[in-house]
């Protein structure tokens, strides 16, 4: 009867499968087990999260379901200094702690160990990342600095996300769900035991996304569909005996306008067509070396990014990553290793929009790490040590150092103290590209049109990485089945690149034009006052089961930016950018009810300021997330987002300047089949 029911709610349901006990006993740890969850984002090795001095937030498997999410990025919102913006049909701003944008140019994202962080805008092109959310084991958010360990661009943050070992994942999936649009996403996976060796899973998923509303009601060409498939081996053994080889390929195609304007001044649309094909493969081998335990990842990746008729670009990437934990000797344990990347990339414009002088580029990237934690007082006062030497083609030689001081005056109170300095590397864009944004309105006095350009560096330019200094002070409580925690930050950029318009300008030679357009081109800048920022801020998150059946968790972010600006700066955009591309202060609300029956109830309300880039006012919204466990083998879901809110602006590009989009209450129903 109850799966007669399930099929009449929705005939094109999702049934997924999720692994039979091995599978779902992390989703299953209790609030007070999940604070013991060994993590790994801070430290590069196992590490209980109440033993961490950082502000780190773990998003368990049962957290991502209880979300609603179906991407990364919805599952961040819950993160404190996490913000998270949709701006179209599968694309999102994400920032930590600020400077979030469409490519949000000071944050880390990696799975499994795999970077996606692309060098050709800076950033993640989070419309083109798919994972099987199913298939993830946990999320680890840094927030701060993470570059002594992982390496440049790890500058305002770090994304961790560990998928399931394919030991743990036994047995078939298949999902499908529909959203109230029709639009469906179906995935499948089946995991099977490979004896002594091991296991492995294989998989594939399919969707095409509703699209967002433009001012004018329209929602074309705004979309995003495609599919990705993939497998993960893993073998029978752990620790220090453990193997691990994972692939993924997917296409995916995305559509959107961008806001641009005619010579003649006048308004116009350009639609934007983007193909995104992606091929990775990663292995993974753990053995014990000295004493201790060692590690070497190595992956090769490739990237295509296709942009209709004008242009595309390739990156194609080979990592290798060695690091070598040693025995604790006395009061020390020591951890060091050593990384090398290659990184081609290639940008073939087939337009006069987008230029590139070299178009292929060769970029080499040497690093090595070395860590230690002195244990300075038994079980109250541990003090680590650490930097990562790192040295790019791009750039120059980068030393990112860190110091972390912990107090644990007992078992459920930890204080911690930290200062760590982080480099960006440059973009191949910002390096490289001159792109034609468009024309704007002719200027007071100016007899002819001006033209916007995006040009290679001006005579400032010194191929710098950008740096951070950052302070931060934490208190974390344990409450048994819940926490609490307390962040403090400072952030001082240095070396900031900015776009400049050139006051010489340029002619455009053209016949058809009335009069002959002026030229001003945008150069990337490193001098002077111009290229600083200071930004500060306070987090705070709750996690507090009130009963047996309810739980609450809140989470609220303040912080204020400041770029320093000098006699010139009045022409400088990049600085503007990263003060006004965030709002000041945000924050979430969710109570998770437990109705008995195998049924779930969870109400997340989230409330974001205004955003200064682009006049986005604020708004709040509410989201509605009902389960109901049917039988053993079949769950059903209901979500309904931006309710109470049936249309409202979150962000504004301030790389591409996108026709404005609106979300308004979307609806989906899904249901799980496991065998």
């Amino acid at each position: 009867m109850s799966r007669r029911l399930a099929c009449l709610l929705a005939p094109t349901l999702c049934w997924t499968t999720v692994a039979t006990a091995g599978e779902a006993s992390l989703a299953d740890l209790s609030l007070e087990e999940l604070v013991r969850l060994d993590v790994s984002a801070v430290s590069r090795k196992a590490q209980k999260l109440s033993d961490t001095p950082a502000a780190i937030t773990v998003l368990s498997a049962a957290d991502i379901r209880r979300s609603g999410a179906r991407s990364v990025p919805e599952a961040l919102r819950e993160v404190p200094g996490v913000i998270v913006a949709q701006i179209g049909s599968g694309r999102w701003a994400v920032g930590v702690r600020g400077a979030e944008g469409r490519f949000s140019n000071k944050l880390l994202v990696q799975i499994d160990g795999r970077s996606v962080y692309s060098p050709l805008f800076s950033g993640v092109f989070w419309e083109a990342l798919d994972v099987m959310l199913a298939d993830v084991e946990r999320i680890e958010v840094i927030r701060g600095p993470g570059a002594s360990l992982w390496g440049a661009n790890a500058v305002n943050g770090v994304i961790n996300i560990v998928t399931r070992k394919a030991t743990t994942s036994l047995g078939g999936l298949v999902s499908a769900s529909v959203d109230d649009r029709g639009n469906p996403t179906v995935a499948v996976r089946q995991g099977v035991s490979l004896g002594d060796a091991g296991a492995m899973r294989v998989y594939a998923k399919g969707s095409d996304l509703a699209p967002s509303h433009t001012r004018d009601g329209r929602s074309e060409p705004d979309y995003n569909r495609g599919w990705l498939a993939g497998f993960r081996m893993d073998g029978a053994g752990s620790g220090v005996d453990a193997w691990m080889l994972q692939g993924n390929t997917s296409r995916r195609t995305s559509g959107e306008n961008i806001n641009t304007s005619s010579l003649t001044g006048d308004g116009l649309l350009i639609p934007l067509d983007f193909v995104f094909e992606s091929t990775n493969l990663l292995g993974r081998y753990n053995w014990g070396l000295a004493g201790g335990e060692a590690s070497l990842q190595a992956y090769m990746d490739h990237q295509l990014a296709n942009v209709g008729t004008y242009g595309r670009g390739t990156v194609n990437t080979a990592d290798l990553d060695f690091q070598h934990r040693l025995v604790p000797s006395g009061t020390h344990e020591l951890m060091w290793g050593l990384g090398a990347r290659m990184v081609q990339t290639e940008i073939i414009a087939t337009s006069a929009v987008l230029n590139l002088t070299p178009p292929r580029r060769n970029v080499r990237v040497f690093s090595a790490f070395v860590q230690d934690e002195i244990t300075l007082d038994p079980q109250t006062w541990k003090l680590t040590l650490g930097g990562r030497f790192e040295y790019s083609s791009l750039a120059r030689f980068e030393p990112q150092p860190t110091a972390r001081l912990m107090w644990t005056p007992n078992l459920k109170d930890s204080l911690w103290a930290s200062w760590s300095r982080a480099a960006r590397t440059l973009s191949i864009g910002e390096s490289d590209a001159s792109i034609l944004f468009g024309a704007q309105p002719t200027p007071a006095g100016s007899p002819f049109p001006l033209v916007v350009v995006g040009s290679r560096p001006g005579p400032g330019w010194n191929r710098r990485a950008e740096r951070v200094d950052t302070l931060e002070l934490g208190y974390r409580r344990n409450l048994g089945n819940g926490s609490v925690e307390a962040v403090l930050f400072h952030n001082n950029y240095h070396r900031l690149v900015s776009e400049w318009y050139d006051p010489s300008g340029l002619i455009l030679p053209t016949s058809s034009l009335p009069v002959e357009p002026f030229v001003a081109p945008l150069q990337y800048m490193q001098r002077g006052s111009e290229g600083s920022a200071r930004s500060h801020g306070v987090e705070l998150a709750v996690d507090v089961p009130v009963t047996d059946a309810l739980r609450l968790q809140a989470s609220y972010t303040l912080m204020d930016t400041r770029v320093r600006r000098g006699a010139d700066e009045a022409a400088a955009v990049g600085g503007r950018a990263l003060e006004q591309a965030a709002p000041q202060h945000w924050g979430t609300l969710r109570m998770s009810f437990n109705l008995g029956g195998g049924k779930e109830v969870d109400v997340a309300a989230r409330h974001v300021g205004a955003v200064g880039a682009g006049d986005v006012p604020a708004y709040t919204a509410v989201d509605f997330r009902y389960a109901w466990r049917v039988s053993r083998y079949f769950d059903l879901y209901f979500v309904a987002q931006n309710l109470f809110d049936p249309l409202h602006l979150e962000y504004v590009s301030n790389f591409f300047p996108s026709q404005p989009v609106y979300q308004p209450r979307r609806a989906f129903i899904q249901g799980v089949w496991r065998f």
